[in-house]
């Protein structure tokens, strides 16, 4: 323990290697393991406006979210940085989606890139996608300017994704608009 390492990021970003245990300490700065609902339960008491909950992936968590009072989730994973290999986002949608979709509002995001990417998660259930990374980019690359063309080219994806699946409205986008993988079975 106590050998330096190189961290990847981390270790650019500090100029120096740097131990596991200094990343260790980063982690237990940086995140708390004991948020729980009680922690929304204390924020509710002085916000009484819409809450959206961040970071469901797991249909019992949508329904605890119901039960709490949320108005929407989002269904996240955080770009998958706190957690290397976790349950992506399109994976975790659908279930998530039969549990709760008739109760709130269902969002998500990470791993959004493009305009069909959209397509594909409306497609999934979710009724908005979050384009936080792609915005953050464009932002940085070109200002506003960056974020207005960032959002033309995803919505000139969105435009022919949809025309080439027959959809020519968003409200017309569902399950239907996939290709399912039996139905590829069937193909062969």
């Amino acid at each position: 323990m106590g050998r330096p390492h190189d961290l990847g990021n981390i270790s650019r970003y500090l100029g120096k290697a740097v131990t596991l245990e200094d990343y260790m300490g980063w982690l237990a700065n940086n995140f708390d393991p004991s948020i729980s609902w009680s922690d929304l339960e204390w924020i509710r008491d002085f916000w009484q406006g819409p809450m959206i909950i961040k970071g469901i992936l797991d249909p019992q968590d949508a329904r605890d979210a119901v039960s709490f009072g949320a108005d929407g989730i989002v269904v996240s994973n955080h770009g998958g940085r706190q957690l290397d290999g976790v349950l992506s986002t399109a994976r975790a949608l659908p279930p998530i989606v039969q549990a709760v979709a008739n109760d709130l509002t269902v969002l998500v995001d990470s791993g959004i890139r493009s305009g069909l990417d959209v397509v594909r998660m409306l497609a999934l259930g979710a009724k908005g996608v979050l384009l936080g990374r792609s915005m953050a980019y464009a932002l940085a690359a070109d200002g506003q300017r960056g974020v207005e063309n960032m959002l033309d080219i995803f919505a000139r994806e969105m435009r022919v994704a949809m025309t080439l699946t027959g959809v020519t409205s968003i409200d017309q986008i569902d399950e239907t608009t996939l290709v399912q993988a039996q139905k590829l079975s069937d193909l062969v």
